[in-house]
């Protein structure tokens, strides 16, 4: 009787600690304040991040950051909700990329110029995550 009581408290715990970590991250999910305005996101992604990222749709061709095309197409392919990706995307807004180390071709390594954290915030950080989501990756 003590270890079923054991085994379920354990269990109770496991499941809590769960779903905390779920809810925890870098302050929630893209689609919880107002709904998102992806014309001001594309304004804002051809304002900030059109230098460094490449992305058909806007029509950038930036060479510094990752080709957000290549980034999602396999994610699309694979059937991933666009919201998954739209999460994705305000997640790297918020943390930003921090240094970026490359191997060369002498051997050694090199630093790139890193995405600095909150390139963009709050709503308008929703926005061009939104809008990056709506067009990446696709054909």
């Amino acid at each position: 009787m003590i270890r079923a009581r054991r085994a379920g408290v354990c269990g109770a715990g496991l499941a809590a600690a769960a779903l905390l970590a779920a809810g925890c991250g870098t302050g929630g999910v893209a689609n919880g304040a107002q709904r998102p305005d992806t014309q001001n996101g594309q304004q804002l992604f051809t304002q900030k991040c059109a230098a460094c990222h490449t992305l058909a749709a806007a029509g950038t061709k930036g060479t510094i950051g990752p080709n957000l095309d290549n980034a999602f197409a396999v994610d699309r392919q694979q059937g991933y909700a666009e919201s998954s990706i739209e999460n994705v995307v305000l997640d790297q807004i918020r943390l930003g990329s921090g240094p970026i180390a490359t191997y060369t071709t002498n051997k050694k390594f090199t630093t790139q110029t890193p995405m600095p954290a909150n390139l963009v915030t709050g709503q308008d950080a929703v926005d061009v995550a939104a809008y990056v989501a709506s067009v990446a990756g696709k054909k």
